[in-house]
């Protein structure tokens, strides 16, 4: 009787780990179905945000400091459509190593290094991931970037 009460008692506290590994899993799952969106410039990218994303470009400057712009989502959705055929013909594509995964209230957080296309080193990124009605969508991305001219974003 006290084997089985132990037992239930371990079942019991093991299906939140269960449920957070599930939800993990489907995380990352959802990330590299938008990392392969985003390499083949699909047109569906957009649909992996929610509505009003938070986007972050922290701009490295020469001098060594950092700046963070945010950035309008509508104005990345355009400038994301208007750079798509430029970044198709040069197969512009960033891959995302040393990925970590933590759950962060509802929401999951996905760190990363992007290595963009002909970098060595890469630069940090994150993004912020919640479950909706319609499933996971990013709600906040931020990346690293050596692109000074996000300093004149308006």
């Amino acid at each position: 009787m006290l084997k089985k009460l132990i037992l239930s008692l371990v079942c019991f506290m093991a299906l939140p780990l269960c449920s957070f590994a599930d939800e993990t899993a489907d995380v990352s799952a959802f990330f590299n179905n938008f990392v392969n969106a985003s390499n083949t410039y699909s047109t569906s990218i957009p649909s992996y945000y929610v509505p009003n994303a938070k986007i972050v470009r922290v701009v490295h400057k020469p001098d060594g400091t950092k700046q963070a712009v945010v950035i309008p989502f509508d104005r990345y959705l355009s400038e994301l459509k208007k750079g798509a055929a430029l970044a198709k013909t040069v197969r512009y594509k960033n891959r995302y190593v040393n990925q970590k995964i933590v759950k962060s209230g509802s929401d999951y957080k996905l760190s990363a290094v992007r290595i963009p296309r002909n970098d060595a080193t890469g630069l940090p990124a994150y993004f912020i991931i919640t479950k909706t009605p319609q499933g996971w969508k990013i709600k906040e991305e931020s990346m690293g970037t050596n692109v000074q001219k996000f300093l004149n974003a308006k």
